[in-house]
């Protein structure tokens, strides 16, 4: 489970945030600032994972409106199999109220993530990025915006 301050909501503005799944941890909040969350996936993603980080973000949806989201796939061995995905649908609730989802990593998971988050069905600007290229996915989730955690 990711930390909570001390009214129940997620930490921000430079929290970093990791999951208690022990020494094989799929995820890592690296920055969230009001609206935008920057987490790290690596290894196998499981159901539970998954849960925690929309909960992560339909938080940032309720109190901010629309989000930004940056996903880094750095050793990313992909999803787990197990029961409860058949169920489970990127940002089912609300999900086009993410205005801008870039993901960045190895070229081979572009077409799984893609199906993965419903890209052809929503209305929100979904990019992949090879992962040499983070700072172009980070200027492109900081256009038209003054305040940013995606911008060095």
């Amino acid at each position: 489970m990711y930390s909570l301050n001390k009214a129940g909501t997620p930490l921000t503005y430079g929290a970093y945030i990791t999951n208690t799944g022990g020494a094989n941890m799929p995820y890592r909040l690296i920055e969230s600032l009001d609206s935008e969350n920057w987490v790290k996936l690596s290894g196998r993603l499981t159901v539970h994972d998954f849960q925690e980080l929309q909960a992560l973000a339909k938080s940032s949806q309720e109190r901010f409106g629309r989000i930004r989201i940056l996903a880094e796939l750095d050793e990313f061995e992909g999803w787990s199999r197990e029961r409860g995905w058949e169920d489970s649908f990127f940002l089912a609730e609300n999900g086009d109220q993410a205005s801008k989802f870039a993901i960045v990593g190895d070229e081979k998971w572009k077409d799984e993530v893609f199906m993965f988050t419903g890209k052809p069905m929503r209305k929100t600007a979904i990019e992949f990025f090879p992962q040499d290229r983070l700072p172009e996915a980070k200027a492109w989730l900081s256009e038209g915006t003054t305040q940013t955690i995606f911008r060095d």
